[in-house]
């Protein structure tokens, strides 16, 4: 006799849904930008219909939103992970750095520049990203502190982690404005060893 199929409740199937949509929202800002990223596209890549995306998100703004802060909190978790790999001798100021490096050279640095450049003309999607980039700065300065600091209360080295993350996000624009030029790696091989100096100071 074949077991009776466990029915999932009303809000398993709910989270279940935003689920769907919010990975192939994911998906859809990763390979076709912000304006790629339309509500019949994410529907149709998630099996949905427009009217999920209407239940659980109601605009663009609030899906694309919503679904760079489930990437965020992926990197985060990714990154939190990385910490516990860290050396804790000389060579950790360096590896550190890379990480950091590695951080802002994939999707999720890819499809914020192109939320920031969208929500610069859309007073919605701005208003919808402001508190999604917050918590994600937040996050990313609490790791840094972990790294490169005495721990996230640790604010002694803020100007300097800021200071980093400033020339590690001007670097990684190199490749995005220019395709194929090599420079940025170079000079943030250059800024790396400054940077390092810096820290041990």
């Amino acid at each position: 006799m074949s077991a009776t199929p466990v029915r999932r409740t009303q809000e398993e199937r709910s989270a279940s849904t935003r689920a769907a949509l919010l990975a192939a929202a994911i998906e859809c800002l990763v390979e076709h930008g912000y304006e790629g990223t339309t509500t019949g596209r994410v529907c149709e890549r998630a099996g949905l219909s427009r009217g999920a995306h209407l239940h659980h998100f109601g605009t663009r703004p609030a899906l694309v939103a919503a679904a760079l802060e489930e990437l965020a909190m992926r990197r985060l978790e990714e990154i939190r992970g990385e910490l516990a790999s860290l050396p804790a001798g000389e060579e950790r100021v360096e590896q550190a750095l890379d990480a950091i490096w590695g951080w802002f050279t994939g999707p999720l640095f890819q499809a914020s520049l192109d939320l920031a450049a969208a929500a610069r003309t859309d007073e919605e999607l701005r208003a919808q990203l402001e508190p999604v980039e917050a918590r994600l700065s937040q996050g990313t300065l609490l790791c840094c502190r972990e790294m490169l600091a005495d721990g996230p209360e640790d604010r002694s080295r803020d100007p300097l982690i800021q200071m980093t993350l400033g020339t590690v996000r001007g670097l990684a624009l190199l490749p995005i404005l220019h395709p194929g030029n090599r420079s940025a790696a170079k000079q943030w091989a250059f800024a790396r060893g400054r940077l390092a100096d810096l820290f041990r100071a």
